[in-house]
């Protein structure tokens, strides 16, 4: 029993033993970094500013000549710190502008207070020596390529205020291994995370509604991936050349997908040839097609990818279910069975395909009853259409359908359409006035960009996202008619320039007016 007893005391010093040292290696990892971080030489003080417009609130527009010398490493030193402060000659500081703080080389470690709201485009772009971030809580949103390029970049908490990350925003954040996306953010810009080559895994959160273009392109150590079911779409290049990733989850409610959305991925280069099933999607056909070949998608198929047949020339015959409710753009380019289509509006199943051909002036266009869905990109270009008349059994539009369409005056969206999607209604400039219904949730990037005749809009409340640019260049727009409160307006997540270059607009809601901010 003694021995037993003796050897219960050897193992239980070991174990103290073990944990005092444990312990006593993370004491010094921390003081290191305290002291690292101590030994910065702090520029705060060179930060300058700018009364904003209102009046009562300062925004933070970068640095002294000489503040830009120790940043940019001009002046030697071991890194440079900053520390945005709440307050300013007694008002608070709510933005950091567009570039402040781009290409500050020197820079290593950022503290913004909460008191700021918005952190414009580009703002830390290029500080390639940055480390340490803190974001405060009060920030709604991440504009354009505000981290790009920030190389020694390893982690990031993104707060739960934060409700868009917008494009580009960590690409080229190549040491970035761990990133926390809050269940707040609704948007992912395109190209948010490319070029992380370093990122092993990423949650997107439930709250996301498409995986934009080049979202995670190039993220060489990506193995797998899960799409949550709040997703209906993944853009164009999302996945491309992520060659470690082997697993994709995609869930049914993903019923479009962007042409090379997962080249060069294990998962795609692991599949056998034919048509390769993405999901509940036709994604794309891989391989050599034989000649005058006849196919038939699966019954139960939601959608058919961009470019999924792109140049298949000897594709002859294709039979398409009811089911399918989305059909990409380019999808049968160069088919066969394209080439032999009549001009005019071609119909792929119940989807409004593609106009071919050229459409004469002043062209009014009925679309037949039993259609689903109006594909991408279909009047694309089409400058001649001056009036459309869609029917309620459309649920859907895709990307780009009435693009520079610029003699279009006017449309109706049915009833059981549930977004906008992005790009929908882009250079329709003879466009002076749009009633969205109530069954739509969310308006996607660039939606009415260029809409330069739209003087008015009525937006229901059950918006809960506009994407961005979605009224740039709507020099004339004059009121958005909310259907909801100030409150509700205020709640909706806002991609950024969602308003830029717009007319002196007033938002008329329910319970008052909100004049352009």
């Amino acid at each position: 029993m003694d021995n037993d007893g003796g050897i219960m005391r050897k193992k239980l010093v070991l174990i103290l033993s073990i944990l005092l040292i444990m312990i006593m290696l993370v004491s010094v990892f921390i003081s290191c970094n305290k002291d690292e971080n101590d030994k910065l030489l702090d520029i705060s003080v060179y930060i300058k500013y700018e009364l904003n417009e209102n009046g009562k609130s300062y925004s933070v527009t970068g640095l002294t000549e000489e503040g830009y010398l120790y940043a940019r490493g001009h002046h030697r030193n071991k890194g440079c710190k900053l520390t945005i402060p709440s307050i300013f000659d007694m008002k608070p500081i709510t933005s950091i502008s567009t570039a402040s703080f781009s290409n500050c080389t020197s820079l290593k470690s950022i503290t913004i207070s909460d008191s700021v709201t918005s952190i414009g485009n580009e703002a830390f772009e290029g500080c390639s020596s940055l480390t340490s971030v803190i974001i405060p809580n009060s920030l709604t949103c991440i504009g354009y390529k505000v981290f790009y390029g920030c190389s020694s970049l390893r982690s990031m908490t993104i707060p739960s205020s934060v409700k868009s990350i917008g494009d580009w925003t960590f690409s080229g954040c190549r040491r970035l291994k761990n990133i926390t996306i809050p269940d707040s953010v609704t948007s992912i810009g395109g190209g948010a995370f490319s070029g992380c080559s370093s990122l092993k895994n990423i949650t997107i959160p439930f709250s996301v509604k498409s995986i934009k273009y080049r979202a995670f392109s190039d993220c060489r150590r990506l193995t797998n991936i899960t799409i949550p079911d709040s997703v209906t779409r993944i853009d164009n290049e999302a996945f491309y050349g992520c060659s470690s990733l082997r697993s994709i989850t995609i869930p049914n409610s993903v019923t479009s997908i962007g042409y090379d959305a997962f080249y060069n991925t294990a998962w795609y280069n692991n599949q056998p040839a034919g048509l390769v099933y993405a999901g509940k999607v036709a994604y794309k056909y891989k391989g050599t097609m034989s000649r005058n070949t006849s196919l038939t998608i699966k019954e139960g198929t939601l959608g058919i990818g961009e470019s999924a047949f792109k140049d298949c020339s000897n594709l002859t015959s294709i039979t398409i279910p009811d089911s399918v409710t989305s059909i990409g753009g380019g999808a049968f380019y160069n088919t066969a069975w394209y080439n032999n289509q009549p001009d005019g509006l071609v119909y792929a199943g119940k989807v409004a395909y593609k106009y071919k051909g050229t459409m004469p002036s002043n062209t009014s266009i009925v679309i037949k009853e039993g259609t689903v869905c109006i594909g991408e990109g279909v009047f694309h270009g089409c400058s001649s259409l001056t009036s459309i008349t869609i029917p309620n059994s459309v649920i859907s539009i895709g990307h780009g359908a009435f693009y520079d369409c610029s003699s279009l005056t006017s449309i109706t969206i049915p009833k059981g359409v549930t977004s906008i999607v992005d790009f929908a209604l882009r250079g329709c400039s003879s466009l002076t006035s749009i009633t969205i219904p109530d069954s739509v949730t969310s308006i996607g990037e660039d939606a009415f960009y260029g809409c330069s005749s739209l003087t008015n809009i009525t937006i229901p409340n059950s918006v809960t996202s506009l994407g961005e640019n979605k009224f740039s260049g709507c020099w004339n727009l004059e009121s958005i008619n909310f259907k909801g409160t100030r409150d509700q307006w205020n709640a909706i997540s806002k991609g950024s320039n969602w308003n830029t270059n717009t007319g002196s607009y007033t938002i008329y809601c329910t319970d008052g007016e909100i004049a352009k901010s």
